[in-house]
């Protein structure tokens, strides 16, 4: 956009046909502001997003430079002023005070706040206990394809977090300005332009690998410390001044790293790290989160339902859809919905334990594969974890991680239904919804292998009810949705975190442990890349500001 005196606005909902040239913009710009259009000496796409009910168009807010001659009265609905040039620019910091500080975990959260401390000068040491990316690479590719797992090095466990071998969905319903700064942030580092205006802006599994590379190399250019295969088994707490304070932390091999803060985004998974916590009792809660299965379908039939007679032409992109249910009301409402749909995509292995079966889905930027995945899964609140009965050899810190045991007995009794070597239990969604077992599948995207069963004993049964109830309105939404040909392959249960790490609301630290930030969505703060990326740059943002002062 130009610097001229031209005046700026903000123009939202301007629909133009799925095949039309987006010159249409303009014209379509001018009929909204009631101007000609050679009033609109320019025109920039902020944000495109496509409609799929009836013929597909295209639904573009875009910001327009109007000429200074052409007056306009009061703003028609959906027009605003365009912020000022450089009002939504990240804050520059210059800190003061000379500290260190260790971010462990080098997922979106670890890598954004990492990022953000490093460029205004901080000495900052990333840790991450399992591979960069091109060795994890060859660890994923082993658990994908011959069922070896490498527990510190796998789908949830190294270089770039969780989101590294998922779709890389960089779409979020987070409300701010930093979302512009992470898209950008990616963009700068190889990442594709489109991803500003997209929007459900996604990456794939191809592209996040060359990012996660360069974001390392950038990070190190700016004097961040980053190591690798850095286990942290303890944090270092003392008392001070009768508060507990964070003084380091220790790794697995025995060398102690001293810090004068820490941040503590170590992702969904990282179980021991929470009996950690708990057995310094450090504030956290139990939280609700959700578990079901992978639903695999055709890539075709969802373009067929999505886009009816259009689904041929080629300028569409793979469909994908949204689906969700509620049962009960008040507080017995449970949502039971679709999570993490991926186009074009497989399902993968993202289990971390040799015991435990757990499936999530990856597609790479094209989305052509010819297949689509997506979990469906049912909210469980605390007061649901104990569904299963006393868990054997899971301590649940009386009620406090419960929710991690009820994760890990369903993942050891899909390993069971599956029979072992990692070979995943599966149903057809048809016998699933009948309940009956199925005695066949075909073959499906989860390369390690595929059992048929019946999936009805990997859950309470309220779980399974609810999803049964809820494949009758995906069904209404979607016809053709529940089929002998959909697979449901189990289990879905790293949703998200199953606890909440207390944090005060201003200043980010734990509420037990002074100079300690949870962060991210293994803390409870986040829900997918965005989201935990935003977060990760909250949490400098705060630590800066006090390094400021």
């Amino acid at each position: 956009m130009n610097q001229s005196k031209s005046k700026r606005l903000r123009v939202g909902d301007l629909r133009v046909d799925f095949q039309s040239d987006e010159s249409e913009l303009r014209i379509q710009a001018a009929k909204k502001l009631g101007v000609s259009p050679s009033d609109i000496e320019e025109v920039e796409i902020l944000k495109r997003s496509l409609d799929a009910r009836g013929r597909p168009r295209y639904v573009y807010n875009v910001e327009v430079a109007l000429s200074e001659a052409r007056a306009l009265g009061r703003l028609p609905e959906g027009v605003k002023e365009a912020p000022a040039p450089g009002s939504l620019a990240p804050e520059r910091f210059q800190p003061r005070k000379k500290e260190r500080v260790i971010v462990i975990g080098a997922g979106p959260a670890g890598l954004f706040c990492a990022n953000r401390l490093a460029d205004s000068g901080v000495e900052t040491i990333l840790l991450d206990r399992g591979q960069p990316v091109e060795i994890r690479g060859r660890d994923v590719s082993a658990l994908m394809h011959r069922g070896e797992l490498k527990e510190d090095s796998n789908i949830c466990f190294g270089e770039g977090g969780a989101g590294t071998w998922s779709d890389g969905k960089l779409y979020t319903r987070v409300n701010d300005v930093r979302v512009r700064h992470v898209l950008e942030t990616i963009v700068a580092l190889g990442g594709p332009e489109e991803i500003l205006i997209n929007g459900k802006p996604h990456l794939g599994t191809d592209r996040l690998v060359a990012l996660c590379k360069a974001f390392r190399a950038h990070l190190i250019n700016e004097g961040c410390q980053v190591r690798f295969g850095a286990f942290v088994s303890e944090l270092i707490v003392e008392e001070e001044r009768g508060e507990r304070v964070i003084k380091g932390v220790r790794l697995r091999d025995g060398e102690r790293i001293d810090a004068d803060r820490v941040v503590l985004a170590v992702g969904h998974s990282a179980r021991e790290m929470y009996r950690h916590l708990a057995d310094l009792k450090v504030a956290m809660e139990a939280k609700p989160f959700a578990v079901g299965f992978r639903v695999e379908h055709r890539q075709e039939l969802i373009n067929s339902i999505q886009y009816g007679k259009y689904a041929e032409l080629p300028d569409l992109p793979a469909a994908d859809y949204r689906l969700a249910e509620n049962l009960g009301k008040g507080a017995e409402r449970r949502g039971i919905y679709s999570f993490c749909m991926c186009p074009g995509g497989q399902v993968v292995p993202s289990h971390t334990l040799p015991d435990g079966i757990c499936v999530n889905g990856m597609s790479h930027a094209s989305r052509k594969g010819h297949w689509a995945n997506s979990a469906l899964v049912v909210s469980v609140r605390p007061e649901d974890f104990g569904a299963f009965g006393p868990i054997e050899e899971l301590d649940d810190y009386d009620g406090l991680l419960a929710g991690m045991a009820f994760q890990h007995e369903a993942e050891r009794r899909a390993f069971t239904l599956g029979g072992g070597g990692f070979v995943a239990p599966a149903q057809r969604v048809s016998d699933f919804k009948q309940g009956v077992a199925s005695t066949s599948v075909r073959k499906t995207t989860y390369k390690t292998g595929i059992a048929p069963t019946d999936l009805s004993s990997c859950y309470p049964a309220f779980v399974i009810d609810a999803l049964r109830v809820a494949l009758d309105g995906f069904e209404r939404r979607m016809r053709g949705f529940v089929s002998e040909d959909a697979l449901l392959i189990g289990v879905e249960t790293r949703t998200s975190a199953p606890v909440q790490i207390d944090r005060d609301a201003i200043s980010y630290q734990s509420t037990s442990v002074a100079r300690l930030y949870p962060c991210g969505e293994g803390s409870g703060y986040g829900g997918g890349i965005v989201s935990a990326a935003i977060d990760g740059l909250r949490v400098a943002e705060t630590i800066l500001e006090t390094l400021s002062a």
